[in-house]
């Protein structure tokens, strides 16, 4: 599935550079995410990498008749409703795969749209489960997928993490740049 996804990516003109984590398990926040494509070119660079991954994914796509494509693919439906309760399922489910290498990718913008404050389940979700969180980009202007090498962070106070952020994300262009808001 590596070669497929890399050949797929060139096709497409995209590269997925950069570091890999290896850490057995972690957190991958990505923005921009201003596109449902981002997922399909998201999924393939990580495919690529040989990063095997779990995405949450509002409940209301996981229906017939791409329910089950969107389970193999490591989709994972979340009830935006209740915002505690996907942080504790995610944990347990977490949890339940101690063992299991994986990379629990979250776009903490929470929506496609363009939004003023990005949502904090990736940094209550560390701070729950103690795994280190890694920042994605998917710039379409680079057309490149990257992970940095460092983990974020996350011993200060969500405002802090917020303006690090801002500079990692700094001139990174989505497919609709208008509803990207860094």
């Amino acid at each position: 599935m590596v070669n497929f996804s890399k050949k797929i990516l060139r096709l497409l003109g995209w590269n997925a550079e950069g570091f890999t984590p290896s850490d057995a398990r972690y957190i991958l926040i990505v923005a921009p995410h201003t596109s449902w494509r981002d997922f399909v070119i998201g999924k393939l660079a990580l495919e690529a990498k040989g990063v095997p991954a779990v995405f949450l994914i509002k409940k209301e796509f996981f229906v017939f008749p791409i329910r089950r494509l969107l389970k193999r693919l490591g989709g994972l439906p979340v009830d935006r409703r209740h915002a505690g309760g996907i942080i504790e399922s995610t944990a347990s489910l977490l949890d339940r795969y101690q063992n299991r290498r994986m990379a629990v990718v979250i776009t903490p913008e929470g929506t496609r749209r363009r939004t003023e404050n990005w949502k904090k389940g990736f940094y209550v979700l560390s701070r729950r489960t103690h795994l280190p969180v890694y920042a994605g980009i998917v710039d379409y202007r680079k057309k490149t997928c990257d992970i940095l090498p460092t983990p974020l962070a996350l011993d200060k106070p969500f405002e802090e993490v917020m303006k690090d952020l801002s500079v990692i994300y700094k001139g990174a262009q989505g497919k609709y740049p208008g509803n990207f808001n860094f």
